[in-house]
């Protein structure tokens, strides 16, 4: 089902709904018209339904929202990978559509495809850790960014901060 289809059945729906009410108050003066009115509300009710089914499936197949929801998966993940596997069974989305996610990703910049030990990982730059360490400029001494050291006890240079 295509999205025009789906948002035409949601209009005629809406449409079949109101004339079901329109034609409820009219039953309260003759009730020839309540008959009348029960079966355009089933059939507006099944038609709102199957629409709004389609536009939903049409939702859940959309690259764009499986990009989105393969990025949180990334940094959900902590270290800014997830491979193909893991976003077909943790998004319950098809294989075909995950691929379709990650070209457009890959379109984007925003992820790249490497392989490690036979297996395909897709790295999100962006969202990797990064270290941040504090070095001594003159004499290249690299201590923790856990100790309060600001001045390299080595050399006596001023520490700076650099992230890997």
């Amino acid at each position: 089902m295509s999205r025009t289809t789906a948002i035409a059945l949601l209009a005629i729906a809406a449409v079949m709904l109101a004339l079901s009410l329109a034609f409820l108050c009219m039953a309260t003066a003759d009730a020839f018209w309540f008959p009348v009115a029960g079966l355009l509300l089933a059939i507006g009710s099944g038609l709102a339904i199957w629409g709004g089914i389609g536009l939903r499936r049409l939702g859940a197949t959309n690259p764009k929202r499986i990009a989105t929801l393969i990025t949180e998966l990334a940094e959900a993940s902590g270290h800014g990978e997830v491979t193909l596997s893991e976003v077909v069974a943790e998004l319950g989305v098809t294989h075909d559509a995950a691929v379709a996610a990650f070209n457009l990703l890959e379109r984007q910049s925003r992820c790249h495809r490497e392989y490690r030990d036979e297996k395909e990982v897709y790295i999100f730059p962006g969202l990797q850790p990064s270290m941040v360490r504090r070095k001594c400029p003159y004499c290249g001494a690299e201590f923790s960014i856990k100790t309060a050291v600001h001045r390299c006890p080595h050399c006596g240079g001023d520490l700076r901060l650099q992230r890997d």
